[in-house]
């Protein structure tokens, strides 16, 4: 069992040599669009060998996927993916400080008691947030995928000619480039830092809180850029595709897609509220800052939006700000793109870790 767990699900953390010079390709296969990031190591610096963003059309995923392959001309045959949505659950809980191995073994067996799954339905894995506390308690991350959700994403990698060295979930490989990259933030932010991040999905959100770059809170909102888009359509009248459209470039009338959104928006906000509320009487801290990520979080005034309604500093997420760009590469088009990366960067550091 131990064996098909390191192969078809890890967490954020994997230990590899590192003399590894092979470049590191993190693939985000998203409801309405494929992401990639392939990563290079350098000294202590990473760079961006190669990205690309391909529309996913008529829910041909596979087509998008070649696409993006052979627009980026990528010749590697391995890749580091993420599933996400309902058939994946993350849990934060506390246990006897033990090995990692031990903890493994232990948990395999009362795995039931952690997640609404049957025992054989599902791949898990753990990762050990303290593993240098001395503490006779440690905090424990653990992860549970739906074993129908990994064999379909194998499928569709083997199908394509594509093999997957790690399979993780996608509010964790965010959670990766934290831990990874760590964040600008002001010299006054107080000890421990607490950050959030909200990727606003086509039709999950996921919110993450981290504690000094660790995850220590995450959660699905099942609120997202799906019920945005209907609204527009309905409001207006148009097409699916058309309101899709408006919401990523509304012509001078974002604040008339933002009314017609203010619905939603303040439900994804009363959800987020709730889960801040509830993590900071947990642990007692408060969360210095949101940042918004997603292509959905684009959408011109989103920003300006959650500040009137949130109360806590709001910013749009540049996953890419600290990473170094191969000689080529257009960083204005990059940026343009930033906030739909954040999960395949987040893959293809992994690799690193």
């Amino acid at each position: 069992m131990s064996q098909l767990l390191d192969t078809y699900l890890s967490l954020i953390k994997k230990m590899i040599p590192q003399s590894v010079i092979e470049p590191s390709i993190g693939l985000d296969i998203g409801i309405d669009s494929c992401k990639l990031v392939e990563l290079e190591k350098r000294g202590n610096s990473f760079v961006v060998l190669n990205w690309g963003v391909e529309p996913i059309e008529n829910v041909d995923v596979s087509s998008a996927v070649k696409k993006l392959l052979k627009r980026l001309n990528i010749e590697s045959r391995t890749v580091r993916t993420a599933v996400f949505g309902k058939g994946t659950l993350i849990r934060f809980i506390e246990m006897p400080r033990m090995p990692l191995e031990d903890l493994r073994k232990s948990f395999d067996l009362e795995a039931d008691k952690y997640f609404p799954f049957a025992r054989d339905q599902i791949y898990t894995d753990t990762c050990i947030l303290d593993p240098r506390g001395q503490e006779k308690q440690m905090s424990v991350l653990v992860a549970a995928a739906k074993r129908e959700i990994i064999h379909d994403r194998i499928e569709l990698l083997t199908n394509l000619g594509l093999s997957a060295d790690f399979i993780g979930v996608n509010a964790l490989a965010i959670a990766n480039v934290f831990s990874a990259l760590p964040q600008d933030t002001s010299q006054k932010e107080p000890s421990p830092v607490v950050l959030a991040l909200l990727d606003i999905g086509e039709m999950v959100s996921n919110l993450i809180i981290t504690v000094d770059g660790l995850p220590g809170f995450t959660r699905d909102i099942f609120v997202s850029g799906q019920e945005l888009t209907r609204r527009i359509s309905n409001a207006l009248e148009i097409s699916t595709q058309e309101a899709k459209k408006l919401k990523c470039h509304p012509q001078g009338r974002a604040q008339e897609i933002l009314n017609i959104c203010d619905a939603v928006l303040l439900n994804l906000i009363s959800e987020t509220k709730l889960s801040f509320d509830y993590f900071m009487t947990e642990r007692n801290i408060s969360i210095s800052k949101l940042f918004l990520t997603g292509g959905t979080s684009m959408l011109e005034g989103m920003n300006d939006f959650f500040a009137k309604n949130l109360d806590v500093k709001i910013e749009q997420w540049n996953p890419i700000a600290s990473l170094k760009l191969a000689e080529g590469a257009s960083a204005q088009e990059m940026n343009e793109y930033a906030g739909r990366l954040g999960v395949a960067l987040g893959l293809a550091l992994s690799r690193y870790d």
